[in-house]
């Protein structure tokens, strides 16, 4: 057994997919500048959620 649950293997496709269209987003400079720092906020906060989420398994 993995460890990880099947909700668990969910979330984390949820998180990198959702790391993936702001990556995206910014790329192709879709952002207005007010809500890209906002958004580049998110996005280190959801990168920091994620290598956490794998130094635990």
């Amino acid at each position: 057994m993995s460890g990880k649950s099947g909700s668990d293997t969910e979330i984390e496709h949820h998180l990198r997919e959702a790391l993936q269209h702001l990556s995206e987003a910014r790329d192709a400079d879709d952002l207005r500048k007010t809500n890209a720092v906002a958004l580049e906020e998110v996005e280190n906060t959801v990168s920091t959620v994620l290598r956490e989420y794998e130094q635990d398994e």
